[in-house]
């Protein structure tokens, strides 16, 4: 079964098929559950509960209502990239935290794509880029496209494929009009 697409006024609701992503779009806000946010961070649900107390952009969105935007998502991918792959504790990142789920949450995953966040752990910053850095501190240089791509695909690859529905009256053959000589 198709998911149940309800379109009035901006509004969009997704309902929950076989564990597939459920969104629901209110006032042209794309939410998700925590459970969701989870499975596209691939992040364990517990890791997911330690974060919310760590990462103040986190504080505050907790139960099993949508309450994540595809930016959250992103952003996430980061965090658990710059946790598991290079290292960090989470905790290090939590002042640079602010300035990177603003990023993720205020730009759209096309621009964001193309683009690379400096992320400056004793500072506490991240910033978009658009020009090479001038550095005189240690910082670390995010390439934004795969996590962009990352978070496609996981949202691409939830929702099933709509069969294509048959036409509900039979084809019929329209002459065409006569050629007039001369026209």
């Amino acid at each position: 079964m198709p998911p149940k697409v309800i379109d009035s006024h901006a509004t969009t609701i997704y309902h929950v098929i076989s564990d597939k992503i459920y969104a629901e779009q209110n006032e042209n806000m794309l939410r998700l559950t925590p459970a969701q946010v989870t499975q596209v961070a691939q992040l364990p649900d517990q890791t997911l509960r330690h974060w919310r107390s760590v990462l103040p952009p986190l504080a505050g969105l907790n139960g099993y209502t949508p309450c994540f935007t595809p930016g959250d998502a992103l952003a996430l991918l980061v965090v658990r990239h710059l946790v598991k792959v290079m290292g960090i504790s989470v905790g290090a990142l939590a002042a640079a935290s602010s300035d990177l789920f603003s990023i993720c949450r205020n730009t759209s995953w096309p621009h964001l794509a193309d683009r690379r966040l400096l992320v400056q752990v004793e500072d506490g910053r991240v910033i978009l880029l658009s020009s090479e850095p001038d550095l005189d501190r240690p910082a670390i240089l995010v390439p934004m496209r795969p996590f962009a791509e990352q978070l496609q695909a996981a949202w691409a690859s939830s929702f099933p494929a709509l069969e294509q529905l048959p036409l509900q009256f039979g084809a019929a053959v329209v002459p065409r009009p006569s050629r007039m000589a001369g026209a």
